[in-house]
């Protein structure tokens, strides 16, 4: 038990002195950084920071890395910016983006577009001083950046590729809104790869159409572009509701039904066959009893309806049910159908929106 205990001691002990005598990095020191990491072959960033207060070592560690991180970055758009592009594919590269940017404008209006571009193959290190501050390094060589960027862009076009044949299956079925829903979320992918490939342009003097694949990125886009337009009127919707209040016509179901698809994004037509979806809705009011306590009667009335919804563009029933919903009130019979069909409508406008979803 001894000899176990002493064993653990000196193990202890062993790795303690090897944590102090941490090798320094040959980035720590300055000269020795820039002949190991020439600025020519390398986009470098260095930092050093101290514990803040009570600031833990993993957070204080962390903040120096993100700083490192920020500080290469910041040397590569530095090389960006003072970099000359050929002027044709400059041209190109502006042409493209002002073009595809116009043609989706109005479809993605409503659609936040967010671009935090991360440098692809960038490494951090770490080195606690014996002043114990705490010394971060990132870098990345121009030649790894280079490759990173080439795979970005391929699997940027690939992802944008998939997610386009995926919109036109859905668009095909009728699933509208499932495809529209797609495009808006593929819509900031290609802003990424734009970004991948101007900042490819920067930093590869050999890069040319073929190397950031352009013909692909201008194909896909035009048929983002395509289906944006087909879709950016939302899902065609026909409408038929048959609403009585017992033998009178009661049109607010038909409006509260039609506003519900409204906030969805639908548009309204005139027929079934112009439709990727047919709703049919008949409801009826009928008395049902009336109870009197004391001065008071409470009168009673059920609204039956019936829901129906088909998938025109593949001729499918997708639902059909009935519901009853019963309301009271204590003026009349009809205070009371109105009752019922006020508890009534949201619960056909959920069925109706949910189907329409799937």
């Amino acid at each position: 038990m001894k000899t176990r205990l002493l064993t653990l001691i000196l193990i202890s002990a062993f790795a303690t002195n090897a944590a102090a005598q941490q090798t320094e990095p040959d980035w720590y020191d300055s000269s020795m950084r820039e002949m190991s990491y020439p600025a020519g072959e390398y986009f470098t960033g260095y930092t050093e920071v101290e514990r803040r207060g009570t600031e833990s070592l993993e957070a204080a560690v962390k903040r120096a890395q993100d700083a490192a991180r920020v500080e290469a970055a910041g040397s590569i758009r530095v090389h960006v910016k003072n970099t000359s592009l050929n002027q044709g594919l400059s041209q190109t590269l502006k042409t493209m983006e002002g073009t595809f940017r116009q043609s989706v404008r109005e479809f993605s209006s409503a659609t936040e577009t967010k671009v935090d571009i991360k440098i692809p193959g960038l490494k951090t290190d770490i080195y606690h001083t014996p002043n114990g501050t705490i010394a971060a390094f990132a870098w990345v060589k121009k030649s790894t950046l280079v490759r990173q960027l080439e795979k970005q862009i391929t699997v940027g076009l690939t992802k944008a590729e998939t997610s386009l044949d995926q919109i036109d299956q859905l668009a095909q079925n009728g699933q509208k809104m499932q495809a529209r829903e797609i495009a808006e979320k593929v819509l900031p992918q290609f802003d990424e790869i734009d970004e991948y490939q101007k900042l490819l342009a920067a930093v590869d003097e050999d890069a040319d159409e073929e190397t950031l694949q352009l013909e692909l990125t201008r194909n896909l886009q035009q048929r983002l572009i395509k289906v944006a337009a087909e879709l950016k009127n939302g899902i065609n919707v026909y409408v038929v509701c048959d609403a009585l209040m017992f033998t009178q016509k009661y049109n607010s179901l038909k409006s509260e039904i039609t506003g519900a698809l409204s906030d969805m994004g639908c548009t309204f037509v005139n027929s079934a066959d112009k439709s990727d979806w047919a709703i049919y809705v008949t409801a009826v009011a009928r008395e049902y009893n009336a109870f009197t306590t004391g001065s008071v009667t409470t009168y009673f009335a059920y609204v039956d309806a019936k829901i129906i919804v088909e998938k025109t563009t593949t001729g499918q029933r997708i639902f059909e049910d009935t519901l009853s919903q019963k309301g009271g009130h204590t003026h009349n019979y009809e205070q009371a159908a109105r009752d019922a069909y006020r508890q009534l409508s949201p619960k056909i406008c959920s069925i109706v929106k949910e189907q329409i979803r799937e």
